[in-house]
């Protein structure tokens, strides 16, 4: 778990849109559009992995799906 509530439950958030929005994004598509690998983004949003990095992928990942789906 993230120390900031808001991170989790941003996580959380992209966790469950992705799981409705299958053929709009996935963990592989994130992962290429912001250069990173699926195995991170995977540990990032399921929590595994709580760095300042994976808190910092988690905030950009949130706005990305914001500005462009609106979630």
């Amino acid at each position: 778990m993230f120390i900031h509530m808001e991170t989790n439950n941003k996580a959380e958030s992209i966790m469950s849109w992705l799981g409705a929005h299958k053929k709009q994004e996935t963990q592989s598509s994130l992962a290429k559009r912001f250069g990173k690998s699926r195995t991170f983004i995977s540990l990032s949003l399921n929590k595994q992995s709580v760095t300042k990095a994976s808190e910092s992928i988690i905030n950009e990942i949130y706005k990305y799906l914001q500005e462009k789906y609106g979630i």
